[in-house]
């Protein structure tokens, strides 16, 4: 597949414009301590096989009003169209969770729906975390599901001593393709002490990998959410990924043609 090297008119103006709800943050360095702790799990909602990934904040905004913030994204298994996820940590280390709404553009966070007949329950994830996974339960106001989740895969590169990179971590992106599941896979490699290196398109139909985009530019390491690395772009058959460099070090999008 082909990667558009050419920067967007976006990547201005989405820098002019960063106060939006995700502002974009920068890698000065191999050095340089990050933002993204990230734990991901594979279990199941009720009988239902899920794959669930969650980022905390408590050290980038510690002693802030958003050190408890918790962004996350799942997707069951059996459908995986990826479900954004809000919410946050308490002290005692129980997580709520309120299902959200795919963001309409990068600018755009995700939308949770107001409570009504119809949602009940916004914020239906109750959560435990544990050292090595999670257990809760799902409650949408209509029925309760029990969750059970086993920590699969772990980013932490906000450690002194370097990116802590455990097991699977694979990111499903809160933006998907008309046909696919933009999956990033976050590992070392030779130019970046963690970045995205594959992009995998899984097929929503099929569940099957249609193709896998190899980066090395340290792409999906800029975004303050892990999640809005990769988004969907004006063209229906392309995304946008975001990789450092740019207007001022801000980041830089590049589109990526994905789907004919």
């Amino acid at each position: 597949m082909m990667i558009i090297e050419a920067t967007h008119p976006m990547t201005v103006k989405r820098i002019l414009f960063g106060l939006a709800p995700y502002l974009l943050l920068v890698v000065a360095s191999s050095a340089h301590a990050g933002w993204y702790q990230v734990r991901n799990y594979a279990g199941t909602i009720g009988s239902l096989p899920v794959h669930v990934s969650l980022q905390t904040y408590d050290v980038l905004d510690h002693n802030q009003p958003n050190q408890y913030h918790a962004d996350g994204s799942y997707y069951y298994d059996a459908h995986r169209i990826p479900i954004p996820l809000q919410g946050h940590l308490n002290p005692d280390g129980k997580m709520v969770l309120c299902e959200a709404l795919e963001p309409t553009s990068f600018a755009e966070g995700p939308h949770v729906p107001a409570r009504s007949p119809q949602h009940p329950q916004p914020c239906p994830i109750t959560l435990t975390i544990t050292d090595n996974g999670a257990t809760g339960e799902w409650n949408d106001g209509k029925k309760s599901l029990p969750i059970a989740l086993n920590q699969v895969g772990r980013l932490d590169d906000t450690v002194s001593n370097g990116p802590l990179l455990e097991g699977v971590v694979e990111i499903p992106m809160w933006h998907h393709a008309k046909n696919h599941m933009l999956l990033g896979v976050y590992r070392r490699s030779k130019n970046c002490p963690v970045s995205m290196v594959d992009l995998r398109l899984v097929n929503i139909a099929s569940g099957k990998i249609d193709n896998t985009l190899t980066f090395d530019d340290c792409s999906g390491t800029v975004a303050t959410s892990i999640y809005t690395n990769v988004y969907r772009a004006d063209d229906p058959g392309h995304v946008t990924v975001i990789a450092p460099g740019g207007y001022h070090g801000m980041g830089e999008d590049k589109d990526v043609v994905i789907e004919p």
